[in-house]
């Protein structure tokens, strides 16, 4: 199989500042009598050593979905490398390496070409080298666990026995993968490269940096969005003992409330400065502020719902095949639901948080942020820096969400350093984290579908209203393309479909969420086909089955298509592995979703029993993924599971509401998530096939919803369709 990457971006990738390969020296030791290893880098992300140690740069962000231990796994497949020889860094930001951020499941598909790519190259130079000594074809030669190997006679040559003459010659243009039945790495369950670090406490998250004469700082942001600071008394908070400074924090001297399109700036408020992070939290609640928040629409929660619930009927169509109103009128009946699902917040267990040290001549960040190459231009754009001025380590980051794509906590941390000439390491209380979020958008959907004399859609009208993250964000294009666009299921699938969008206009920050659009177009669309299932008494997974139709490929918008084939061997496996069709005792139920998104096929049934005081509890949920190749089968499982659990708890309990323009959520006790007891029993299943890999990281979370309101309606006759459920 030949590499797809091409050659402009793989020059970019390993050309290293000089242009050419580059040897370098460390000691493994202080003991003089130990022989110091010589290290050649063959690119930014490749170095072996001469005592047989491959070094691979982890290059994109870690927020816990594992991709610190699936890159470097690609590369030392590819190579031939020995996994107990392999050492794995984290690197910093750096636009030689391309694609170095994490966001919409998108870091294996991105990298699987690229990181193939790079270690491929530097097996064809070994396999040269080892040619030349062994005297032995290059077609004959093959890299297994970090030797070159001659199969037919046996013989081998060590990595680190080829590394002087492999560093002469050069990386070819093009190259050839190994085959994917060879792989001896990829696909075997391997322990995340940190996990002992982690387990013990040692790792070292952003939240622990410590520079010398760093100071602490918190904020107190303007509860009300797009609200300012009009005046503070800060005698008392000056008092508590460690406050340094007292600083007011104005976005408008800092090129407003976007830094660019998909980049929000910091909120209006008020920094502590203090010798301690305790004594900055205990000074922050010692200020008397008076918020400035004229201009803004002080809204509420019933407000805004009222607001889309009369937008449905101003709307603009995102796209329409055949006629729906034709359909409505000729087919055997109709039916309609409308469904509502809230505003989320991302909770991640590390609040946001940043170090700064801002001197003459750089800019250094120690960041949690998906996106570094935001931060950098932010940087950029508020201080007029040089790209060569800033430098952004990126240590591992507890927990995301997409909360983390956007660098707001990052640019008033950096202000702060450069006021007061020290490095600043400011973190945000619980409250500030959830109160000064950028939200999930909340949403009413109306559904409508024509049927048949045998049940079956041929006419499907999906309607949703609420404000757009997209506006919100002032990214390019229509208001819809973030809400409900022209790919969404089932489009292709039923011959007269009719997709509308109302636009409402918010204050409210929006933003990326974990599965962003369809974890909430999910909810409805599957809900809605369960009741139209139960509607005419069809079991719902048949019922599904039977609106999929047969395997095929099936156009959706230009060349793409949907591979309804994979999704229904998802379906019909699920079925299998969670009993579906044995019948359960009085209050337990089963409910079923399945999707596409990133790639993936993901199909889900959970199990619950409700009581008669209509307590709710999650018994098991049977999940099968077809994600093409899976590259760490426990790292994908622990995604797959993290995904449900994090759509289950949505589905049971999130919920951000708006009081007077401010958000009334603050912490764990108000904004609820589950409980290690209330954590199911979970089964994950991964089709096994060649396919390229795709993202997992979100495809998990949309299924979980639907499926677990379709089992409490099965367990009780009870239809959800406002979230949360409790």
């Amino acid at each position: 199989m030949k590499s797809t990457l091409d050659r402009r971006t793989f020059v970019k990738l390993t050309v290293s500042a000089s242009g050419a390969l580059i040897a370098g020296v460390y000691l493994q030791s202080c003991e003089s009598e130990m022989i110091p290893a010589a290290i050649h880098e063959f690119s930014p992300l490749i170095k072996i050593d001469t005592d047989g140690w491959v070094t691979l740069i982890a290059k994109n962000p870690e927020i816990g979905q594992g991709i610190k231990t699936a890159l470097p796994m690609i590369m030392a497949e590819e190579l031939g490398a020995d996994w107990d020889k392999v050492k794995v860094v984290q690197g910093d930001f750096d636009e030689a390496y391309e694609e170095q951020w994490a966001g919409g499941s998108y870091a294996i598909v991105l990298n699987w070409d690229l990181m193939r790519t790079a270690a491929a190259k530097v097996r064809h130079v070994l396999l040269q080298a080892a040619s030349k000594k062994m005297n032995k074809k290059v077609s004959e030669l093959s890299t297994i666990k970090g030797k070159v190997l001659h199969s037919k006679s046996g013989e081998a040559m060590p990595f680190e026995t080829l590394l002087h003459e492999a560093s002469k010659l050069p990386l070819p243009e093009e190259v050839e993968f190994k085959p994917t039945d060879s792989f001896e790495i990829v696909g075997k369950n391997t322990s995340q490269v940190d996990l002992q670090q982690l387990v013990t406490g040692k790792t070292k998250f952003s939240i622990d940096v410590k520079l010398p004469e760093m100071v602490y700082g918190t904020v107190l942001k303007n509860p009300v969005f797009e609200g300012g600071v009009g005046s503070f008394d800060d005698t008392e908070a000056r008092m508590v003992n460690g406050v340094i400074d007292i600083v007011e924090l104005d976005n408008t001297a800092y090129g407003g409330r976007l830094l660019g399109p998909n980049s929000p700036n910091f909120v209006n408020g008020i920094a502590v400065l203090a010798n301690s992070t305790w004594s900055a939290f205990q000074g922050a609640r010692k200020l008397e502020v008076v918020w400035d928040t004229s201009g803004t629409r002080k809204e509420n929660t019933d407000g805004i719902f009222e607001r889309f619930h009369s937008q449905l009927t101003n709307t603009t169509i995102e796209r329409k095949d055949g006629d729906i109103h034709r359909a409505r009128k000729t087919e055997a009946s109709n039916f309609e639901a409308v469904y509502q699902v809230p505003f989320l917040a991302h909770i991640p267990m590390e609040p946001m948080n940043c170090t700064v040290d801002f001197r003459a001549d750089l800019c250094e960040v120690w960041a949690p942020t998906q996106n570094p190459k935001a931060l950098q231009e932010g940087l950029i754009k508020l201080f007029g820096l040089k790209p060569e001025q800033i430098k952004i380590h990126l240590p591992r980051i507890g927990g995301a969400f997409g909360r983390r794509y956007y660098v707001d906590y990052a640019m008033d941390t950096a202000i702060l350093s450069k006021k007061i000439g020290k490095p600043v390491k400011l973190t945000w209380t619980r409250e500030e984290d959830i109160q000064h979020d950028w939200y999930r958008p909340a949403s009413i959907q109306k559904m409508v579908a024509s049927l048949d004399e045998s049940g079956m859609v041929t006419g499907w009208q999906h309607i949703l209203a609420n404000a757009s993250r997209k506006t919100c964000l002032g990214r390019e294009g229509r208001p819809a393309g973030t809400e409900i666009d022209e790919y969404e299921f089932p489009a292709g699938f039923v011959p007269d479909l009719q997709f509308e969008y109302g636009h409402v206009m918010s204050d409210v920050p929006l933003g990326q969420w974990r599965a962003v659009g369809l974890s909430a177009t999910v909810f409805a669309i599957h809900s809605f086909l369960s009741e139209l299932a139960i509607l005419h008494n069809m079991d719902p997974i048949d019922y599904f089955l039977k609106f999929l139709g047969p395997a095929r490929m099936v156009p959706v918008v230009g060349d793409y298509e949907f591979d309804a084939g994979r999704l229904i061997e998802v379906v019909q496996k699920v079925r299998h592995n969670s009993n579906w069709d044995i019948p359960l005792p009085k209050g337990h139920g089963k409910g079923f979703a399945a999707t596409k998104l990133s790639g993936s096929f993901v199909a889900e049934v959970v199990t619950v029993s409700v009581d008669e005081n209509e307590n709710v509890t999650i018994l098991r949920v049977d999940a099968v993924v077809d994600c093409g190749i899976v590259v760490n089968p426990s790292g994908a499982k622990a995604q797959v599971e993290g995904g449900i659990l994090e759509g289950l708890s949505a589905a049971l309990y999130g919920e951000v509401t708006v009081k007077n323009g401010f958000a009334e959520q603050s912490n764990f006790h108000d904004y609820r998530w589950i409980r290690m007891n209330e954590v199911p029993k979970i089964h994950v299943e991964f089709v096994a096939n060649n396919l390229p890999p795709r993202g997992l990281g979100e495809p998990p979370l949309p299924p979980a919803a639907p499926a677990l309101a379709n089992a409490i309606f099965a367990a009780s006759g009870k239809r959800i369709r406002k979230l949360p459920i409790l």
